[in-house]
């Protein structure tokens, strides 16, 4: 009644491997929508995945991501903001 046979066999395996694929295929659309959006915001590609590194602001000492839209304590003279 449940023995196994050739037939059913390669239905398994294919059964696997559509999966498998179709993960992987997922995997890859999901990191294609990342970079989009990252590059959408227009923000540096993280060099390593998803991290930064980040500087200490030698004025106010706040670790930032440089280049940066505006300063964290509001300082005008701020090195790091881009522009």
């Amino acid at each position: 009644m449940f023995g196994l046979s050739l037939p059913k066999l390669l239905g398994l395996g294919l059964i696997i491997a559509a999966i498998w694929y179709g993960f992987k295929w997922l995997g890859r659309l999901d990191r294609e929508r990342k970079a989009r959006l990252r590059e959408s915001q227009g923000g540096p590609a993280p060099a390593h995945g998803d991290r930064q590194d980040l500087v200490e602001c030698a004025l106010c000492g706040t670790y930032v991501a440089a280049p940066i839209a505006h300063c964290p304590e509001g300082r005008a003279d701020c090195p790091h903001v881009e522009g």
